[in-house]
């Protein structure tokens, strides 16, 4: 199984509310170690959260993977708007660290517009990472947005 949340839920039709899960013999054992394999990334993901030295790191880390998407460029204004912060150096300590341990990539177009992407190469446990914060993570924008929301319609 590659690494991937969704192929784990597709491979054991575990969305599909039609079919019942059967885990007899041979299917048991795939699907333990299937799950296992994603427990471990997800460790794995966390203890690299837990040892990025500044401390916006992680953050920044979880927006690359909130904004990452097949058609989409992210840029580190839309890390930093993302992110709800007012200044783009608050978050520059820690995309120069992410970038030098390797975590994220990126790629100068020109002086001022860099395209920053999650290093999936490098570091295979983030593919389950993005998956999981595109599907569960609020990011601090998305939760400004929903408070004005709430604070319009009261």
């Amino acid at each position: 199984m590659s690494q991937s949340y969704k192929d784990f839920l597709d491979k054991y039709k575990i969305d599909d509310f039609k079919t019942s899960l059967k885990l007899t013999g041979h299917t048991k054992v795939d699907f333990y170690n299937d799950i296992d394999k994603l427990l471990k990334s997800m460790s794995t993901i966390f203890d690299k959260l837990a040892t990025i030295a500044p401390m916006r790191g992680a953050h920044v880390l979880m927006a690359v993977a909130k904004l990452t998407g097949p058609d989409k460029v992210v840029n580190k204004t839309d890390v930093k708007n993302c992110l709800n912060i007012d200044r783009l150096e608050k978050i520059q300590p820690a995309i120069e660290y992410l970038e030098r341990a390797k975590y994220i990539t990126i790629e100068k177009k020109t002086e001022k517009f860099h395209i920053i992407k999650l290093n999936e190469e490098d570091n295979p446990d983030l593919h389950v990472f993005r998956e999981i914060i595109q599907k569960y993570w609020k990011s601090p924008q998305e939760e400004a947005e929903q408070a004005k929301k709430w604070s319009e319609e009261g």
